[in-house]
């Protein structure tokens, strides 16, 4: 009877383990020319937004591609959380995808506009549309418990 009540526990927490809800957004502007652009002035605004935004939420992990423009991007999030910022291989996007299933709180991913999308529908399985290269306004709120579910919602915010 104890060995039944131990299972059941961990089968119960380990379904309670899991994270519920994955943000996902694109890197902020970025400066037109190089090989690994830095953040715009326009980008660091926008990705101080981001923490703003998401000042309510209790994240459990940040990750970013090895790329200056998502790092910044996820920076002022990533301090104002007192997390590490995690860096991900966008060219291997199941791996991570199994890495955010395994959270138990939720999490913030910044990418780019070719894996932004294809991250939301391997983690929800709904189709999304391309991004374009004036799409630095969306976040998405992917939610992993059943029903699944993504929210899309565009941020408020102006270049100053």
């Amino acid at each position: 009877m104890r060995l039944n009540i131990s299972l059941l526990l961990v089968l119960l927490l380990s379904c309670m383990a899991a994270a519920d809800t994955v943000y996902l957004v694109r890197h902020a502007e970025k400066q037109p020319q190089g090989q690994d652009p830095a953040l715009s002035v326009c980008g660091k605004q926008r990705a101080d937004a981001l923490a703003d935004s998401l000042a309510g939420v209790k994240l459990a992990a940040v990750y970013v591609t090895p790329y200056q423009r998502t790092q910044q991007t996820a920076a002022a999030v990533a301090k104002q959380q007192q997390l590490d910022i995690t860096p991900y291989d966008p060219r291997q996007p199941e791996v991570l995808v199994q890495q955010l299933k395994a959270l138990s709180q939720p999490a913030l991913v910044v990418g780019h506009s070719n894996t932004v999308p294809q991250l939301v529908e391997l983690l929800s399985g709904i189709a999304m549309a391309p991004l374009t290269e004036q799409d630095y306004d969306l976040l998405y709120q992917v939610k992993l418990t059943a029903p699944i579910s993504v929210r899309i919602s565009r941020q408020n915010f102006r270049c100053r």
